[in-house]
């Protein structure tokens, strides 16, 4: 698969679990917590490790998305790797890094 359709196929992933996350409503969030859980646990042992996060929310869609290919092959994350890690990123820190920049 080459990094367009890699890039395809994350962002349908991510969200079907948007779409699955809000369209469930048993009042219980351990699928979304444990999934944002496990991309932060991911993050942690492979990425933090080596270097500190850069805002996410200073890069296009695009480029973002080009660095998390990059990274994710250095780091020698599987897809679901880069999935769990890109959902925990974009969920946890890009979003609301960039709700904040627009209030500014």
């Amino acid at each position: 698969m080459n990094g367009a359709g890699k890039l395809a196929a994350l962002f349908s992933v991510l969200a079907l679990l948007h779409f699955v996350g809000c369209a469930t409503h048993d009042d219980s969030p351990a699928a979304p917590t444990e999934t944002l859980a496990t991309g932060r646990k991911i993050y942690v042992a492979k990425c933090a490790k080596c270097h500190k996060l850069y805002p996410p929310a200073k890069y296009s869609d695009e480029e973002w998305a080009k660095w998390m290919r990059k990274m994710g092959k250095k780091a020698k994350l599987n897809a679901e790797q880069e999935v769990l890690v890109s959902g925990y990123i974009e969920e946890v820190i890009r979003t609301p890094q960039r709700k904040r920049n627009t209030l500014n």
